[in-house]
């Protein structure tokens, strides 16, 4: 399945182009019916060339701003709509501004209204505009609703949209932005959203703000099902949950969810103008409290310039992110998208002890000890790799979790994680990977050793190395390996 959101201004055909396309309402409230005005999220879905396409339908009015973030910020692709009457228009920018600060690759460009006018101005001054903020269109049609010219079109290109925003992992962690909840008589509470990566499946643990909850069903586009893998959007009923503890801006995570810090080091990401000629990307004044919009969370924040140019920020509570994660600052009072973050360091050391002790402990590894109780750092280094135990975490996931070679080292002698070369895994790394060799059709070759432990060839190959070495394993002249008789 893909998961595509809409976006554009207010009026310019988002959820007529949903209708024509689904033959479903997105339209849930009786006011957005009455009004001819998309205030929420809406959803819907349809089934191209023998491929499940879920819409996300945003509103495009500025008051709502804040539920159209909720929409795009779990989704990797964007059905972004201009009328052809109208043009480039202030919400075109809003949300365009939105999709390059959350880095979303994958859009096409959809022109209506083109009964009403020649299309073609508005794509060319769409697609400057779109480049100008370093967004580019895979596509580009000109539909009518009115008269259905171009729907066949747009329909294919929907389904090369969705073709091209690579699936995820079903090993991937689960991290469930939760849009929507509501109770049912006899099921309980169910929550919705959109399910970037990785897999759920009844029976299922999940953690909802740090406790555990049982998954009791799930459905994905009207249907029960057993397991759903992302990307796909899906609806949880959860086990022995309040309906008021589960809602919009909350997130269901696996029980080894790394983080969830209140403290944030990130990165301005630079995006141009709204000018057909890109710009340098110049730093905004940002004021002190902000908004800081991640998945389908809204928080307030506060924001403070660091010497090196980074931007430390203080939610107002604990969020699921990571190291890598994009997300959106906005002035609430204007409206405004202001800048995409991405997150660098979760959680960073924030008093001159804790600084000093790292300084330390770097400095004299051999002298220093850093205790019985595992630091916070490696703590969350620890969590990531049990839900990875057979992939190594990048370089830059050891420094956002502030992690240092003396951290290493002592978390290596308690056992904790195993170094080979340069990659950290889980400390049961080896006789994990002597447990998947056992079970391979032998002699086997790295190729179908990676693929049975799941990882890369990076990890792979030093692990074969070490059963080699410790006589688990022994290789063959024609390069492929066999375990050793007992």
């Amino acid at each position: 399945m893909a998961v595509v959101a809409t976006a554009g201004h207010v009026d310019h055909g988002k959820s007529t182009l949903v209708r024509l396309l689904t033959g479903q309402e997105p339209d849930r409230w009786a006011e957005e019916r009455r009004r001819g005005l998309t205030i929420d999220l809406g959803y819907a879905w349809t089934d191209i060339d023998g491929q499940r396409v879920s819409l996300v339908d945003v509103p495009g009015h500025e008051h709502f701003t804040g539920n159209m973030l909720a929409g795009l910020g779990p989704v990797d692709a964007v059905l972004f709509v201009v009328a052809a009457d109208d043009g480039w228009s202030a919400q075109s920018r809003e949300h365009a501004r939105a999709v390059a600060a959350l880095g979303i690759e994958h859009l096409l460009l959809v022109v209506t209204r083109c009964d009403l006018a020649d299309g073609v101005p508005a794509r060319e001054q769409s697609l400057g505009r779109l480049a100008a903020l370093g967004v580019e269109a895979a596509e580009s049609v000109l539909v009518s609703g009115a008269t259905g010219a171009g729907l066949p079109e747009l329909r294919a290109a929907l389904g090369r949209l969705a073709a091209a925003a690579a699936p995820r992992s079903p090993d991937d962690p689960v991290r469930l932005w939760v849009d929507r909840s509501f109770s049912i008589r006899g099921a309980g509470t169910v929550a919705t959203g959109t399910l970037p990566q990785g897999r759920i499946a009844v029976g299922d643990e999940l953690l909802l703000d740090g406790e555990a909850v049982g998954v009791r069903g799930l459905q994905t586009c009207g249907e029960e099902v057993p397991v759903v893998v992302g990307p796909a959007r899906v609806a949880v009923n959860l086990r022995g949950v309040e309906v008021g503890r589960v809602g919009r801006g909350t997130a269901l995570t696996d029980v080894h969810w790394p983080a969830h810090p209140s403290v944030l080091d990130v990165d301005l990401v630079p995006f141009g103008s709204e000018t057909t000629e890109p710009t340098a990307f110049a730093t905004p004044r940002l004021a002190r409290e902000l908004t800081l919009h991640a998945g389908t969370a809204a928080v307030p924040v506060r924001t403070q310039v660091l010497p090196d140019g980074r931007v430390r920020l203080r939610l107002a509570h604990p969020l699921p992110l990571v190291v890598g994660d994009r997300a959106v600052l906005r002035d609430p009072g204007r409206h405004e998208v202001l800048a995409g973050v991405r997150v660098r360091v979760v959680d960073p050391p924030t008093r001159r002890g804790e600084r000093r002790d790292r300084r330390e402990a770097a400095a004299y590894p051999g002298d220093v000890k850093t205790g019985d109780e595992t630091p916070p750092g490696v703590r969350a280094l620890v969590a990531w790799l049990g839900a990875h135990p057979l992939r190594a975490p990048s370089r830059e996931q050891l420094d956002g979790w502030a992690v240092t070679a003396a951290d290493l080292a002592a978390a290596a002698d308690r056992g904790e994680v195993t170094r080979l070369g340069g990659v950290v895994l889980t400390g049961d790394a080896v006789d994990r990977a002597e447990a998947v060799v056992r079970e391979l059709d032998q002699p086997f070759t790295v190729g179908a050793a990676t693929r049975a432990m799941g990882t890369s060839r990076r990890v792979a190959v030093p692990l074969l190395e070490r059963l080699d070495s410790t006589l688990v394993t022994r290789r063959l002249p024609d390069g492929t390996r066999e375990v050793r008789r007992r």
